[in-house]
């Protein structure tokens, strides 16, 4: 017996051949909440920790531009990152985030920065982010540096965790 979805697949693929209908593209996924235009990104440094110990600063709040598209192959959201090349030289100009388990997600080599302004501090570090879509159009989620080799003086390798949130401008 066949099922529901193949049958509908054969008469669709038999009228078509017959010219008797134009086949309809059918989307098998929910398009995602897509990260598009000014955000204001917060990073709460109050809460970041260190290996699972509080390391707190001062949280910051700075603007972020974001594009998304989608294609067959699934959306892409992108974080112009351009802005902070004057801090961390070594940054990637976009973070390209996928929507994957229902949330943006992205992860990719990056050069840490042990001392915030200084880029001679730069360590090898993976950085993963993920956004959650809310509601109301903003989004939250979390950051980790996991660092490679020796670390940063004073604390070693191990993980960086801070909670981050954007919110429409």
């Amino acid at each position: 017996m066949l099922t529901e979805a193949v049958h509908k697949t054969l008469v669709i693929a038999v009228l078509a051949a017959c010219g008797v209908v134009t086949p309809v593209a059918h989307a098998d996924r929910a398009e995602p909440p897509p990260l598009y235009g000014s955000y204001d990104v917060f990073v709460d440094f109050a809460r970041q920790t260190f290996n699972g110990m509080p390391t707190p600063m001062e949280s910051k709040t700075f603007p972020v531009q974001f594009t998304t598209g989608c294609d067959g192959n699934g959306c892409i959201a992108r974080w112009d990152n351009a802005d902070d090349q004057a801090r961390n030289p070594k940054a990637p100009l976009v973070y390209e985030y996928r929507w994957t388990n229902n949330r943006w997600e992205t992860s990719e080599e990056y050069w840490y920065l042990c001392e915030r302004t200084n880029p001679d501090s730069a360590v090898k570090s993976q950085r993963s982010d993920y956004l959650i879509p809310r509601p109301d159009g903003s989004f939250f989620g979390e950051r980790t540096f996991v660092m490679e080799g020796a670390g940063c003086p004073g604390q070693g390798p191990g993980t960086q965790w801070v909670p981050i949130s954007l919110t429409p401008v």
